[in-house]
């Protein structure tokens, strides 16, 4: 068998290679893509892709494998390939496309990486690195392609700056995944799939004329349900991961004149519910840092309050009772079940509304076509919803109902221009206009149990441990200071984009062309932020004092530590009061309002039945504590902020290409692009996040040798990123004002936070391969791999990783110059086989997947706790049937291996969700 890549045009000249028994494989060109690369317009002049494929026999057949004679950095996959072993979301396209990764999160925080840069969870306020396209239509998170895709014609894969064809854009590369089309000739297929776990899965498709030659018609859908591997041992009826997904799309192809074409699609994934928080194993934090001190002396970590703590002194401190002896369905709950979940592959938490998503949207794509041109118009809208509940991972009321939502909602129209001259010149030019509204929420929620967990190890002596006769008092307070509390920030992210782009090629010589693009877009983004408290609960009388920022909780003022006045004279805690700057002098004030005071009194009546003068110290100290504890989990809220962003962005693309002979093809090309910046806020304080630059370099050779039978492709590449956007140490500016009119020395008051910023230099390089090999009678083998070293370049202002957390205050961050960029593997090897022999009337088939990965650190902060040692994960698949026709069954098997590699994480890690997978399909084409 041979593969070959080839574009049928309108024009008289055009022709594609012939071969005896070919088959011939259409592919979607849905997403302007392949063509214009090669310097063929994608629509209009282009009307179809066709992959060439002889074949040895009537009988044995291989579908799409890989692409052949295009002058970039490029992989593809068919839709039958992924569709053999199962293949449904972004890990399988993964596993099969060169030096693309798949970073695993849930449906909000998975996303994409191509050569190692991409790798991000809940920053929606940027672009993604990846662009993904789905016919024709640019996703402005990648979130909107973290479900199914079904009925799959083709997946593209290219690595490098895109942009001066057309869509978004993507710094760093693009998937594109191209769906099959309606056309007049009627088809149905259907198939189901029984497996592990109680797993269901049916995925259909019909399609045919609805009026000959005028309307045509498309409908598929597919539903994915089934049990998670991982349990939640509080309700076993939940498990981690589980499938919930219904998702159905319908098209309608209209041709009313031979130059005419329009074709609606709407799709839908409709709303419900899947538990993918929380799959998280626990275990012992390190007793020791590098330099012998004690990483939990005060006693915060988990197993201090389950189990106890030994501080600096050698003193222990028991467990916290608050927690002893609880039991939950019949058993006590101990630390030792906290730390359980490796050995019983079980979490155990009692918030289990998981998340609950959805995702929908409609597109009208219209064609028209001149003598030696087309223009074409791509109208879409888009919705995504996502909305957690989430907890902290024990069966106590310590968090409750947090998490994050989105609403999403996308509207963009492109118009494209395609054509050519001569046969000499091809061209492409457009616009491109996009708009996003964003609503991004950030919900914290606290139970009875909130309190006692959250307070330090003084604050739960004062009010528990060592409260004696006020232990009573103490411990209603403890529980109260939080129970049925809420604070909800929200992010309003409006972005409009507008962008004009073309590209031509110059074919100059018979075996050398020249490819030159430009893009040309503008930025206006929004960023607005609130944080309120939504919900008082049961402590609101324990509520921060004072008007931050506009925002008054209506709490009294007491000293929160004691205070000696210039007479000597001492004010214990809990005094009515505050200290203020007086010129320079700390200086103490009761300012209280009457309101304030009878709040005061109210607390004191509540939970000691006297007036809040009546208290002993001791009490008093208590009240202090309980109301620090609120005060330190509310933190600082912000009312309406908002920062804007405007800019003029660029990417070019630049591609000489030369024949060296029949099948011999090398090129040369450079890609700029840049991706944007955005209006951002810490902490209420408007600060930016400057655009990300990315110079590309690459040389590749393309080959299709031994009588078409063995194409390889192969490429180095060095790309230069300044300004890389991820996570950073930066300066909380309000935090720190707060501390200067505290009192703070203003040489040690700098207050620093982790959040989105830029990464001043980054520099990637490696080389990248594909290879298709079918010589060899009824078998094709495949292998896509890269060599890829991302490393940072100049990164001075990492944040800490939390074995360095003995370092003093004065260095609040770390050099990471010279590492490897979190989640980039120095190798990525996929490698696979189909067999298909025909055995009487059907064939026998058997394919396999492997995808490999060396080690990599997984977190921003490149812990070395992080490190993911190398793995591969095998899927596989056997069975009777032709592709396309008739009756088949296969044994499909993901993951054979069971392989869970994962890192081991400082005080806990998440398990690789996706275990050993054993199905059974049955298809049929009618």
């Amino acid at each position: 068998m041979s593969l070959h890549l080839q574009y049928k045009t309108k024009t008289p000249s055009s022709s594609f290679r012939k071969k005896p028994l070919a088959l011939l494989i259409i592919a979607s060109v849905a997403a302007p893509t392949l063509a214009v690369a090669q310097g063929l317009p994608a629509s209009g002049v282009i009307e179809e892709i066709l992959v060439m494929g002889a074949i040895a026999t009537t009988e044995a057949t291989t579908n799409l494998e890989q692409v052949y004679d295009l002058p970039v950095s490029q992989s593809v996959v068919s839709g039958e390939v992924l569709g053999r072993e199962l293949g449904l979301d972004y890990e399988a396209i993964s596993k099969r496309l060169a030096n693309v990764t798949f970073n695993q999160n849930n449906t909000r925080g998975a996303s994409l990486s191509i050569r190692g840069v991409g790798k991000r969870a809940f920053a929606e306020v940027q672009d993604p690195s990846v662009l993904v396209v789905q016919d024709g239509v640019s996703f402005g998170l990648t979130a909107l392609g973290n479900f199914d895709f079904y009925d799959v014609e083709s997946v593209e894969g290219f690595r490098g700056p895109v942009g001066t064809w057309g869509g978004k854009g993507g710094s760093s590369g693009a998937v594109y995944v191209n769906t099959k089309k309606p056309t007049f000739e009627s088809e149905s297929n259907l198939s189901i799939t029984y497996g592990d776990r109680e797993a269901i899965i049916i995925k259909g498709a019909s399609g045919g004329a609805v009026i000959e030659d005028l309307l045509a018609w498309r409908g598929s859908f597919v539903v994915d349900k089934g049990r998670g591997y991982y349990k939640n041992r509080y309700n076993t009826n939940y498990t981690l991961y589980d499938k919930n997904r219904l998702s159905g799309r319908v098209q309608f192809l209209l041709t009313p004149t031979d130059d005419l074409e329009a074709r609606l699609s709407v799709d839908a994934e409709s709303r419900a519910p899947q538990l993918q928080n929380g799959l998280t194993f626990y275990h012992s934090q390190p007793e020791y840092y590098a330099d012998g001190t004690l990483t939990d002396p005060s006693g915060t970590t988990a197993r201090a309050k389950l189990d106890g703590f030994t501080n600096a002194n050698g003193v222990f401190t028991p467990a916290r009772d608050w927690f002893v002896g609880r039991d939950f369905n019949g058993d006590i709950y101990t630390y030792e079940d906290y730390v359980a979940g490796e050995e019983t592959e079980m979490v155990n938490f009692n918030q289990i509304e998981g998340q609950t998503v959805s995702n929908r949207g409609a597109s009208l794509d219209i064609k028209y076509s001149l003598s030696n041109s087309e223009i074409r118009s791509i109208t879409a809208v888009r919705e995504y919803t996502f909305d957690a509940h989430n907890d902290e991972g024990t069966p106590f009321d310590i968090n409750i109902d947090g998490g994050g939502g989105v609403f999403y909602r996308q509207y963009s129209q492109e118009f494209i221009w395609d054509g050519e001259v001569d046969d000499v010149l091809k061209y492409r030019a457009g616009l491109f206009l996009f708009k996003t509204d964003n609503d991004i929420t950030a919900k914290t929620g606290w139970g009875s149990d909130a309190g006692a967990w959250f307070a330090s190890n003084a604050q739960y002596n004062t009010l528990d441990r060592n409260a004696g006769v006020n232990r009573g008092a103490g411990r209603a307070l403890l529980q109260d200071s939080l129970d049925n509390g809420r604070r909800i920030g929200h992010t309003f992210v409006n972005t409009q984009s507008n962008a004009i782009f073309g590209q031509a090629s110059w074919n100059w010589h018979e075996a050398a062309q020249l490819t030159a693009g430009l893009r040309v877009g503008t930025e206006d983004r929004t960023t607005a932020d609130n944080l309120l408290l939504e919900n008082n609960g049961s402590g609101s009388a324990l509520n921060p004092a004072g008007n931050t920022r506009g925002i008054d909780l209506g709490g009294f003022y007491s000293l929160t530590a004691a205070f000696t006045l210039p007479d000597s004279t001492t004010l214990p805690v809990g005094t009515l009061g505050r200290i203020v700057d007086v010129g320079g002098v700390p200086t103490f004030v009761n300012d209280n309002s009457p309101a304030q005071l009878a709040f005061a009194d109210q607390v004191a009546n509540r939970y000691y039945g006297v007036p809040y003068a009546n208290l002993s110290n001791a009490q008093r100290q208590q009240v202090g504590a309980a109301k620090a504890i609120r005060a330190g989990q509310i933190g600082q809220l912000v009312p309406y902020t908002e920062s804007t962003y405007d800019d003029t962005l660029l990417t070019t693309f630049l591609s000489q290409s030369y024949e060296l002979s029949d099948g011999i093809k090398i090129y040369a090309s450079w890609q700029y692009g840049e991706k944007s910046g955005t209006a951002y806020n810490i902490n209420g304080v408007p600060v930016g996040v400057k655009p990300e630059k990315t110079n590309a370099y690459e040389l590749g050779l393309k080959t299709l040798l031994l009588d078409d039978t063995l194409t390889f492709n192969i490429n180095a590449f060095v790309m230069d990123i300044e300004d890389y956007q991820q996570a950073t140490r930066t300066v909380d500016d309000f935090q720190t004002q707060i501390n200067i009119a505290n009192g703070q020395d203003p040489g040690a008051a700098t207050a620093y936070i982790t959040s989105q910023g830029n990464v001043n230099k980054v520099k990637v390089q490696g080389v990248e391969f594909d290879g298709v090999y079918s010589g060899i009678e009824y078998l094709s083998l495949r292998i896509s791999g890269a060599y890829n070293d991302a490393r940072y370049e100049d990164f001075k202002n990492s944040p800490r990783p939390p074995e360095l957390n003995y370092l003093p205050s004065n260095v609040p961050f770390v050099d990471q110059t010279g590492q490897r960029l979190p989640g980039a593997a120095l190798w990525t090897i996929n490698y696979g086989a189909e067999f298909r022999f025909p055995v009487w009337k059907t064939e026998f088939h058997a394919s396999f997947n492997t995808a490999f990965s060396s080690d990599y650190l997984n977190t921003d902060d490149l812990s070395d706790y992080s490190r993911v040692p190398a793995f591969s994960r095998t899927d596989a698949a056997i069975g009777l049937g032709r592709v396309g026709e008739g009756f088949g069954v296969s044994l499909v098997v993901k993951n054979a291996f069971d392989d869970d590699t994962h890192e081991e994480g400082w005080v806990s890690y998440a398990p690789y969700p996706y275990r050993r997978w054993v199905g059974i399909t049955f298809s049929n084409t009618f």
